[in-house]
């Protein structure tokens, strides 16, 4: 009795394994809409220039908790009993999830610095 709950217990896990990398409890941040620094005013420029640093500073932290998830599903991986490697389309999700969020970064301050460049150009 006890080899067959065994038995279906480790089929459950090895179910759940894939399903790890879409559960992460990593909140992916939501940019900021890009401002037209030929119409801005200083305060909106300013309230823009926290609204990027912010979300940077959010995709920072985006971007660890998906390398200690995945570092940490992979650990569990490995102290497990069967010793089976961590499923690799797990690493390929992650992978892609990390360089979406890095481009949108350089996204964000490329917009950012093309409307200061702007509202400089306007405000001599």
């Amino acid at each position: 009795m006890l080899s067959r709950i065994a038995i279906a217990s480790a089929f459950v896990l090895g179910m759940a394994a894939p399903a790890l990398a879409d559960s992460s409890s990593c909140s992916e941040p939501y940019p900021p809409t890009a401002i037209d620094g030929n119409t801005a005013t200083a305060d909106q420029m300013k309230a823009a220039h926290n609204d990027v640093v912010n979300f940077i500073k959010s995709s920072d932290d985006y971007q660890s908790c998906l390398n200690a998830d995945y570092t940490a599903q992979a650990q569990a991986a490995a102290r497990s009993k069967d010793k089976k490697p961590l499923d690799p389309s797990i690493k390929a999700t992650v992978d892609a999830k990390l360089e979406a969020n890095q481009k949108e970064k350089e996204k964000v301050g490329a917009e950012f610095n093309t409307a200061v460049v702007a509202y400089k150009a306007k405000h001599p």
